[in-house]
Formats: structure tokens, sequence, C-alpha cells
């Protein structure tokens, strides 16, 4: 055999090695769910990654086709073979337009996790950055120039950016507009709660950055809502998921403390098995802009790019 063509064969084999995809379990984080491009383009709220439920459609036969598995985070270990790939869907925060997963959930019959902020649901108000969003969007401001000033909250305590909304766009700015922007209310995560195929966590009380806060006010912005969703649903949660990905060793030993088994970030990792006691797991963001099954195919490498 010549140099040349041992070479090729040895490139080829190489090749081969990294397409395979390891055991491991992918998170995915989602935000809202649209029922159209249109709901996007009404800029009610923040699309973020502007996920319409086709996109979701075409994320899930991805990994189905590619002999994954749908679990919760929360899942029996028992359950879960260590040579298995695995994928976790999980929402943040509450909205209402979670409630359109439930028909695909029922029809490829998988699971999904949704991490409530229960102040939101319990109060009926907007998500900060969503008011950021629409108000600045109908005084024609650009969007990289809300991006900034929605970046630049995330500095303040919670209180001052309620404050700070109040101030700039009137006392009933969180009111919200239509069935895009709002969260679910507690009725409809009441009966969300006891479908089989939906799982709940926590994403805290008030949706505070738990990194930038004192360890009182983290440990009682995971308590709280561990009590609401026990209150409201008769379950407590087992894994946190750290709003806008904002973690430490002591929040992770806070979420410990409130009873939480395991908990998720925002980095871009594939997670080892097993999940139980894990409080650092990784989540990848899907985008509704690009290639669904590019992207997917870029996630399930084993190769970081």
């Amino acid at each position: 055999m010549s140099f040349g063509k041992h070479l090729k064969l040895k490139l080829r084999s190489g090749l081969s090695i990294l397409r395979r995809d390891r055991p491991a379990m992918l998170g995915f984080l989602f935000h809202g769910l649209f029922r159209t491009p249109g709901e996007i383009a009404a800029a009610r709220v923040d699309a973020q990654q502007g996920i319409t439920i086709e996109h979701m459609r075409r994320f899930i036969e991805h990994f189905l086709g590619a002999g994954y598995r749908f679990i919760s985070p929360e899942q029996d270990e028992p359950e879960l073979a260590e040579d298995g790939r695995y994928v976790c869907i999980t929402f943040d925060d509450g909205y209402a337009n979670n409630l359109h997963m439930v028909p695909l959930l029922e029809e490829y019959d998988i699971p999904a996790t949704f991490y409530i902020t229960t102040g939101n649901v319990e109060q009926q108000e907007c998500f900060w950055w969503d008011v950021v969003f629409r108000e600045r969007i109908r005084r024609g401001t650009e969007k990289a120039q809300i991006s900034r000033e929605q970046k630049m909250l995330k500095e303040r305590h919670h209180l001052d950016i309620i404050t700070y909304l109040q101030q700039e766009f009137g006392d009933n700015c969180l009111q919200p507009w239509s069935d895009t922007d709002r969260p679910m209310t507690v009725a409809e995560l009441k009966e969300f709660a006891t479908h089989p195929l939906v799982h709940l966590g926590n994403h805290t009380r008030n949706h505070y950055l738990l990194d930038r806060y004192s360890d009182t006010e983290v440990l009682e912005q995971i308590q709280l809502a561990q009590n609401d969703l026990l209150h409201w649903t008769g379950r407590a949660p087992r894994s946190i998921a750290y709003p806008n990905g904002n973690f430490s060793d002591n929040t992770a030993d806070a979420a410990r403390n409130c009873g939480l088994a395991c908990g998720l970030t925002l980095k871009k990792t594939k997670n080892s098995l097993p999940l139980s006691g894990n409080f650092t797991m990784g989540r990848f963001t899907l985008w509704g802009n690009r290639n669904i099954d590019t992207q997917c195919k870029i996630f399930r490498s084993d190769i970081p790019l």
C-alpha cells in the first residue's frame, strides 16, 4: 500500500471516530415557543432564540432519528444506561406560550422540563427584559441599543430594575399585553404539572442572577420558588436552572440545602452520566434563524466548535 493511500485510510478512520456520538446527555435551553413567525414579528416579547413549533418539530425528529432518547434532568438513574445518548428539552421562565409544547410531547411521547420563575406567575407580571424590548421597539430604538440596555440592567439589583422600568415606562409597564408575553397563571401551571410528560423545575422566585446576590438572598430565592411549586402542584422540584446561567459554588450549595439534586447552567458542553449531584450541567442554545439540522449536528460533535 502506498503512503498516500495509507494516509487517506487513516484520515477516514479518524473522521469516522470524530463523527461518532459518545454517550452523554445533551441539554437544550428554550424560552418562548411561538406558533408562527408572525407572533415573533409582532415584537410584543423579546423572542430571544425565535423558536417556532416547526423548528421544535425538526429538532425533535433530528435527535430521534439519530438514536437519542429524550429524558428529564431528574430522570431516575437506574433507567439510564451509562453508554446511552440522551437529550433534555428545558424551557426557562414559565411563559404561557410554553403550553404549545404539550401536543408535541404527546405526539412524540417525550418529556420536557419547564423551569418556573414563580413570582411572575403569581403576580402575573411580564419578565423585565420583555418590557424593555417592547417599549423600546415602540419608540423606534435599534435592537442593538436595546440589547445594551438589557445587559446594563442585569448588573443591577432586581428591585432597582423594577424601579427603573416604572420610571421609564410607567407604573403599569409590567402588565402583559397578550398570551405571547405573559407567564402562565397559577391555574394553568397546576393543570400543566399534572401531565405525565411535563416536569417542573426551580428558576427562583424573581429571576435573580444568583452569583450577584448575598448568600441569604440566594437561599431565599431558591427556597421560595420551591415552596411555591410545592404548594401549587404538590411536588417540589428536584432540579434548578440558574437564571441567565449565572452560578457560583455558594449557589450550588444553596441549591443542595434546598433539597435539589442537580443544577443547569449555560455552559456549552455535553454532560456525562450519572446526572444526579451535578450542579453545573451544560445546555446548548438552538436558534430559529439558523439551519436546525446543521446546529444539531454541531452540538452532537465531540469536537467543541
